[in-house]
């Protein structure tokens, strides 16, 4: 369970993204559980074994130490999201932000019929642009 944590450009408060992506997915159709869940940690240690958040979160809470809002900000700004499919679009949406579309990231990655790039004319002499096709939300 400890493969997540990774210090990384454009991380989630020092963690992998996929984790968060994959969790928060797996909770979209939950009736019960919620987004605010993820700050109690009753909750947390109840579920970290069914659910990849919860997983995710209870490791956080066994290595860090404080308040939860201080050493992990943006997971407790996602507590205030009203659903699990808000919170898995708004994570799907910063990926691509911070992960996909910045070159010295995306130029180590391997593109194939799943991942495809379109090359573009030269932006400048030091960069050579391009263009994801990322399916879109659905």
């Amino acid at each position: 369970k400890q493969w997540y944590q990774r210090r990384v450009r454009g991380g989630l408060d020092d963690y992998q993204f996929i984790p968060f992506i994959f969790g928060s997915a797996q909770l979209v159709a939950h009736p019960q559980l919620a987004p605010e869940d993820l700050v109690d940690a009753e909750t947390v240690s109840q579920h970290h074994e069914d659910f990849m958040f919860f997983g995710c979160i209870q490791f956080i809470n066994q290595v860090k130490v404080g308040p939860f809002a201080e050493h992990s900000n943006q997971l407790w700004n996602i507590s205030a999201v009203k659903t699990w499919s808000k919170v898995n679009q708004g994570l799907i949406k910063m990926y691509k932000a911070e992960v996909l579309c910045k070159q010295p990231v995306i130029q180590h990655f391997v593109f194939g019929s799943l991942l495809s790039y379109e090359a573009q004319p030269a932006l400048s002499s030091t960069f050579a642009g391009g263009r994801l096709n990322l399916p879109g939300p659905t």
